[in-house]
């Protein structure tokens, strides 16, 4: 390991080297992303990789002391020196609550999980809750727990509905002995759970199945044809996946071999009223995004977010609401009109809504600023893959599979209210010394979740 006189020295060459090299970069891909031009130089390369266990060890020991605000100033975050391999857990969800704290969950849907909310610097692990789901605005959350399911009126308040596990995957299958009553909620592999917004209902996509749960039970939702063969059978579904309408109207669900599905609840009966055909192979991620308003454009208005993946051939569509007619159905592989191109490389995780488009959370560590239309309006590199994100007015939370929570925040903006480098305020400065972004974003706090650790403050 590296030796240093005195930890000033070490921060001199952290904050010096690293000034220097995210200018170089930043300026080079300036030159890609908004002058249009292929760079006469090589891409910048990182020169402090040496000096990552160092650093590693002062974040533990500022940490034990207590003094998490100097270790920023010594040596402000940055992931690229870091060799997280081994170390990280991976944080699957992560919210921000309106007074400012923070909810997370630790791990994901296939390995043990565990919970915290973080306030400031000072942080509180739950008991029994190991995962959450909320409304799209918050009002009401999910608490998973292994025998149960709370409904709350936002965070602190009060159980409005306790929701059992399901038990069955219903009369379709009532001559199997499925093995779901054997289950708790631990076992099902939940990978989502979201809060109809009325907070009656609960949508719960897992490993072996996807259900509607409210007080009279549960309702499987079917994406893919499989048969029940034997007693104590479950289902197993991969890239399982639901969201429901901020009006409570829709439903978009699917699953690896599964079409983009799109439900209407119907005479009490949960029914298919549209079908697209994935852009990739796998569809992964889906999105309600409301925030588009219809200015009377052919595509424009609500939407939803259909994201499916294969590697680099990755794809994200959006539907637009007001295409949706009795039967319809469309193909992202054909190119339809009828929906927008989003993006067509990235393997998208996770996604946040903006009025323009969409955050898109990928595999390689960015987060891309994509319009309905596909324009490329900006990136924020985070350094894992996005597993979780949300954009609360100014404020962007984020949460990575190299087990960090990161708040990002984009106040101010750069002049006429823009978020995005372009052309016309390129002259500005940059708010962060240390970000790869072409944004307002900054990093202003970040959390870091170490395995068998409570979380440690960068």
């Amino acid at each position: 390991m590296l030796m240093f006189k005195t930890v000033e020295e070490a921060s001199q060459r952290w904050i010096t080297e690293g000034k220097a090299y995210k200018d170089k970069l930043n300026n080079w891909l300036d030159i890609i992303y908004i002058d249009k031009k292929q760079p006469e130089t090589s891409c910048p390369e990182e020169t402090r990789k040496d000096m990552a266990p160092y650093v590693l060890d002062q974040i533990i020991a500022f940490n034990e002391q207590g003094k998490q605000e100097e270790l920023r100033r010594l040596f402000p975050p940055d992931n690229d020196p870091m060799d997280w391999n081994g170390i990280a857990a991976c944080v699957s969800q992560a919210t921000i609550l309106p007074d400012n704290r923070l909810i997370v969950t630790v791990g994901e849907w296939h390995q043990e999980q565990y919970m915290y909310i973080i306030n400031g610097n000072d942080y509180v692990m739950l008991d029994n809750i190991f995962m959450f789901g909320k409304s799209a605005d918050k009002k009401y959350f999910a608490k998973a727990y292994p025998d149960k399911i709370e409904i709350t009126e936002g965070w602190d308040g009060p159980v409005i509905k306790t929701l059992a596990p399901p038990k069955s995957y219903g009369e379709k299958y009532a001559t199997v002995k499925d093995g779901l009553a054997d289950l708790s909620l631990t076992d099902f592999g939940i990978h989502q759970l979201v809060v109809f917004p009325s907070g009656q209902r609960i949508a719960m996509a897992t490993a072996v199945g996807i259900f509607i749960i409210d007080d009279s039970g549960s309702t499987l939702i079917e994406t893919e044809n499989k048969e029940a063969e034997e007693e104590g059978y479950t289902f197993r579904h991969d890239y399982p996946h639901i969201d429901v309408s901020p009006d409570e109207k829709y439903i978009i669900v699917g699953s690896q071999s599964s079409s983009h599905l799109l439900l209407e609840e119907i005479d009490g009966v949960w029914t298919t009223v549209a079908t697209v055909e994935p852009r990739s192979s796998y569809p992964n991620l889906a999105k309600f995004n409301y925030k588009v308003k219809d200015k009377g454009g052919v595509n424009d208005g609500p939407q939803v977010l259909l994201c499916s993946c294969h590697f680099g051939g990755s794809a994200s569509l959006s539907l637009p609401i007001k295409n949706v007619t009795p039967g319809f159905e469309a193909s992202g592989y054909d190119a339809d009109d009828t929906l927008n191109y989003v993006d067509t490389r990235k393997w998208v995780f996770s996604a946040a809504n903006y009025t323009w488009g969409y955050a898109l959370g990928t595999n390689d560590g960015y987060i891309w600023f994509k319009g309905i239309d596909g324009a490329q309006h900006g990136y924020l590199y985070v350094g894992g893959t996005v597993m979780d994100m949300e954009f609360d007015q100014k404020k962007l939370v984020v949460a990575s599979y190299s087990g960090q929570v990161i708040i990002y925040d984009c106040d101010p903006l750069f002049p006429d209210n823009q978020i995005f480098r372009s052309v016309d305020n390129k002259a500005e400065k940059r708010p962060d010394h240390y970000s790869i972004t072409n944004t307002a974003y900054k990093d202003v706090k970040r959390y870091l979740f170490f395995k068998g650790q409570h979380p440690k403050i960068w």
